[in-house]
């Protein structure tokens, strides 16, 4: 069964990092050629079809990375836990950076798009995403050192 919730994990990862990398360097730039008012609609298009499959793959990583941590739990401190709780840190981050862009940032990029307003969001909106992105590729680096430690 441990096999089973691993395959799971990697394979929940796997769409998460490959739909971000994929949006971010496939879909927005195509996007991003388009007329302002024919990108904002493929932007929220694309997001409202990417979130359950995005926030479904999350909570998959969640549920199942908790298993796999209790799985691989030592009573006292060590290397591995200091690195679990790392990795947990940044996921968190990842929800917190992921909830910004879609439901915070993105509405109000849109707002000042739609009603003809300075794009003052915009780059804070760009950065976020970034930082999403940077935390979505460190995160498996780290699970990958659990696994090591763990091994």
């Amino acid at each position: 069964m441990f096999e089973v919730i691993v395959i799971v994990h990697l394979l929940a990862a796997s769409v998460w990092l490959g739909g971000s990398v994929a949006l971010i360097v496939a879909a927005v730039p195509s996007i991003r050629t388009l007329e302002l008012e024919h990108r904002v609609i493929a932007m929220k298009r694309i997001g409202l079809r990417w979130r359950p499959l995005g926030y479904g793959s999350l909570i998959v990583l969640g549920v199942t990375g908790v298993e796999l941590a209790r799985h691989d739990w030592e009573q006292g401190r060590s290397p591995f836990q200091t690195v679990l709780w790392v990795k947990v840190a940044l996921s968190l981050g990842i929800v917190l950076a992921s909830y910004l862009h879609n439901f915070v940032l993105g509405p109000r990029v849109q707002a000042e798009v739609r009603e003809q307003r300075p794009q003052k969001t915009r780059p804070i909106l760009v950065v976020v995403g970034y930082v999403s992105l940077a935390l979505t590729i460190t995160v498996p680096i780290l699970g990958a050192i659990l696994a090591k430690l763990a091994g």
